[in-house]
């Protein structure tokens, strides 16, 4: 587009471009003879290549008002606009390039033929080079609002999807809280009964069916907090303690769980434990416990001749930490290569034979390498030398902080002591439960103790009762009809707020076993939590606890 008001110009610029071709392709001129009629004429062709422009015309500044209006105002950077000016004085080139984004700045009597056509030539290469680059970045934006607006959408699905999945997995708590409720409420009266029946004096034969049901009792409970604990592990809600205990005690414990078994089968159980074993460290007694059941009691399952060991030794890291490491071998048939990789996974079994043949949920291994990296170590397993396998688990814990051995931890003490001290209390006791079974074990569990109670069925009872009578201790489930444990004790702890009245010790004692479990009680006023089904030296610890026996 020429731009000028003079038509001499035109025609000699039109006459000097005759037959001119860019690569290929012809030109075609238009013409404007003034700024405005400029403007008009650029909106009906917004595709010009190129503008040669005059400054003066019907304005001084008219031909710079007009690239203003096209660099501004339509925001138009590709076009190329060459200043072509009878009188530069009146438009100085240095401050008409910096102000109005020209692309070059001649007088009239500059532009010869020869001039005009590289003038031409080289604008209308960089026209096209600038309109390529142009839908270039024109795709690239579109492209990127398309991938913003895909990541919209797909935040909108991930976001609804997690709402979806922490939902679903809500009513999975739920439901795995109220099964587990509901079978270790009548597992309180399976296993409760038959620790009674073992305190006994009892028949050979006798003890050795008590001891049946308390071992079937905790294969039971045992596959119930297997599917508790992955699903806590998953959903990242476990907690561990950091509590002084004994690496020897503990080893003893779990061995003398499985020594009923294994002699059935006329395996050996041998403990190796190094000589430099502190006799105490700081760590999550129940959890390494857990993992070293686990692995004891496949080596047990698994193994049909010759021996099971448990070894532990210590590897010194600084002062505070060490690294503990356990080794459980055996000489089962060992593990295929091809199943290695695998049997960490959930739910996993070798084939589908080992499930019919020795039973199991597939989540032991699972679990217990999920708890050791969680405890910063690991669980790795290898076939031993002979025939077999070995476990290997590595843990990372605290030294004993004091440097000394710890004072024995009442676990250590001896029950009978504990019971024959309770008894000297003279207790009154107020029992709320309303499972009939359930109360008659915890009864039979005091008496023991030579303890009673009284017994209620619910939250109101309670609350009747302690206006009625002083008691020294409140066993309390937490689900009841009427008003349930955590009710009742919020309403205890507030009237014995009101009156400035020392607090009655309550101990929970509920089928629920979830971590949120235990923290709603104790944050509801309780003082202790117990889960059923509740072992006669768990209450005789707690009330020997309570009461600084």
């Amino acid at each position: 587009m020429i731009v000028d008001d003079e038509k001499s110009i035109h025609d000699i610029t039109i006459t000097s471009l005759k037959g001119f071709m860019f690569e290929g392709r012809g030109i075609r001129f238009l013409n404007a003879f003034s700024g405005q009629e400029a403007v008009a004429l650029f909106h009906l062709h917004p595709d010009t290549a190129l503008l040669i422009v005059d400054v003066v015309m019907e304005t001084q500044n008219a031909g710079l008002n007009f690239v203003h209006y096209i660099r501004e105002k339509l925001k138009n950077h590709v076009v190329q606009v060459v200043i072509r000016t009878g009188q530069p004085g009146l438009a100085p080139e240095s401050d008409v390039i910096s102000k109005y984004k020209i692309n070059a700045y001649y007088s009239k009597t500059e532009l010869r033929i020869q001039k005009l056509i590289s003038l031409f030539t080289a604008s209308l290469r960089t026209f096209d080079i600038s309109v390529r680059l142009e839908a270039e970045l024109e795709k690239r934006r579109e492209a990127e609002q398309e991938l913003i607006s895909l990541n919209k959408t797909l935040e909108e699905k991930i976001e609804e999807r997690t709402r979806q999945l922490a939902r679903a997995n809500k009513l999975k708590n739920l439901f795995l809280a109220n099964v587990s409720h509901e079978i270790r409420t009548p597992m309180n009266g399976i296993v409760g009964m038959a620790d009674l029946l073992m305190d006994e004096d009892l028949a050979p034969d006798q003890k050795e069916y008590a001891r049946i049901i308390q071992s079937s009792a905790a294969s039971l409970l045992a596959i119930i907090n297997d599917i508790l604990d992955i699903s806590k592990i998953e959903s990242g809600r476990i907690i561990f303690e950091q509590r002084s205990f004994s690496v020897k005690m503990l080893i003893h414990e779990v061995i003398s769980l499985f020594r009923f078994k294994a002699g059935e089968k006329k395996l050996d159980l041998i403990i190796d434990i190094s000589e430099d074993m502190p006799h105490f460290l700081v760590g999550d007694e129940t959890r390494i416990k857990q993992i070293l059941i686990n692995l004891v009691g496949n080596a047990v399952k698994f193994t049909e001749q010759g021996f099971i060991r448990l070894a532990a030794r210590i590897e010194n890291k600084d002062n505070e930490e060490c690294l503990l490491f356990f080794e459980v071998e055996d000489t089962g048939p060992g593990i295929d290569d091809a199943y290695k990789d695998r049997m960490f996974d959930p739910f996993s079994q070798q084939d589908a034979s080992i499930n019919r043949k020795y039973g199991g949920t597939g989540l032991g291994l699972a679990i217990s390498r999920h708890l050791a990296r969680l405890m910063a170590g690991d669980v790795e397993v290898y076939n031993n030398k002979i025939h077999g396998s070995v476990f290997k688990v590595v843990l990372r814990l605290k030294k004993n902080s004091s440097g000394s051995f710890e004072a024995v931890t009442k676990e250590e003490e001896k029950i009978g002591d504990l019971k024959k001290r309770i008894s000297q209390l003279g207790l009154k006791i107020l029992l709320a439960e309303d499972h009939p079974v359930n109360q008659r074990v915890i009864l039979l569990m005091l008496k023991k103790m030579n303890l009673s109670a009284t017994v209620v069925a619910n939250g109101e009872e309670v609350l009747r009762m302690i206006r009625e009578k002083a008691f020294d201790l409140i066993l309390m489930d937490v689900r009841m009809p009427v008003l349930d444990g955590i009710e009742t004790t919020k309403i205890i702890r507030a009237l014995e707020s009101d009156i400035k009245k020392k607090g009655i010790p309550i101990i929970a004692l509920t089928a629920l076993s979830m971590q949120e479990d235990a923290e709603r009680c104790l944050k509801a006023g309780m003082d202790r939590f117990l889960t059923k089904p509740i072992h006669p030296d768990k209450i005789v610890y707690a009330i020997a606890d309570l009461f600084k026996v």
